[in-house]
């Protein structure tokens, strides 16, 4: 017991004094993307010679989520460039997380081509090896990313709580989805509520809702076994989000999977400390070379 709180404090201390000498390195990037929308990120330098991180949030947060933020600043600490966006969702300069009750009408795919437009800026401004982590969906949205036409710069994907998106057991989604896809086909743009992820009514667009919904356990497995990039799945043993057979599931089809015992699906309190460290440590064995 002793031995961890003392580890934790340190960790802390660490933290705090890192934090403190590289906040005045931080900088807010704001650039345009191709359809106009205004997309800011916060960039924070570290040493030269290590690897830049790209933090991807999750579903309709910000770079401010904790889990995010806490990463960012265990990262910088311990000498690590990161970029952390927030995914704008349609919104020029957002800075808020989005209400469930919102009208939607941003896609998962607009999601991905932003990751993808972040690496590019990367690859022109921090040329080097790159790993990309995403926290929940940020996952989903950055596997898809590793699937497609990933940067040659990425290295090293880590996906934290790799969601779990298996709801077709239940009959009412196999329908909700089947409805918004003949909407969709016929060009039907009235809004629909539906429960999806954490919200019990999603208002959304027939296109928005089946972005996101159609990401079955299925089709999640499907992305694992095409992705092209060296990837590492992190969960926390008491996320009970997920399912207890996910993370096996995970390793059947391939994928390295690392448990961390108790932590939940935000890696909060004193697992905060463990999954920094694991991911420091995965980091660093990034070659430098490209």
């Amino acid at each position: 017991m002793f031995h961890t709180f003392g580890k934790c404090w340190l960790c802390l201390l660490c933290l705090l004094c890192g934090g403190f000498s590289q906040a005045l390195f931080a900088k807010i990037i704001e650039t345009k993307l191709p359809s106009g929308t205004v997309v800011t990120a916060e960039l924070r330098l570290g040493q030269p010679n290590m690897p830049t991180v790209l933090l991807i949030h999750g579903f309709m947060q910000t770079r401010e989520f904790q889990t995010v933020s806490r990463l960012a600043d265990g990262l910088v600490a311990a000498g690590f460039t990161t970029l952390a966006p927030t995914l704008s969702l349609g919104i020029s300069r957002r800075a808020s997380s989005l209400p469930c009750e919102a009208v939607h009408r941003h896609t998962i795919e607009q999601d991905v081509a932003e990751i993808a437009f972040w690496m590019t800026w990367l690859a022109k401004n921090q040329p080097g090896p790159i790993v990309l982590i995403g926290h929940s969906t940020g996952s989903l949205q950055s596997l898809i990313y590793a699937t497609e036409k990933p940067s040659t710069f990425l290295r090293l994907f880590i996906a934290l709580s790799l969601v779990d998106a298996e709801r077709l057991t239940d009959q009412r989604v196999v329908t909700q989805i089947a409805d918004a896809k003949q909407r969709m086909a016929r060009g039907d743009q009235q809004l629909l509520t539906h429960p999806l992820g954490y919200c019990k009514q999603f208002v959304s667009t027939p296109q928005s809702y089946y972005s996101y919904a159609r990401w079955s356990r299925a089709e999640i497995l499907r992305l694992l076994r095409q992705n092209k990039v060296p990837m590492e799945v992190i969960m926390g043993g008491g996320d009970e989000r997920m399912g207890e057979d996910w993370p096996i599931k995970l390793r059947t089809s391939g994928n390295k999977v690392r448990v961390i015992p108790g932590a939940n699906h935000f890696f909060d309190a004193e697992h905060e400390f463990d999954v920094l460290d694991l991911i420091i440590g995965l980091s660093k064995s990034v070659k430098q070379t490209h």
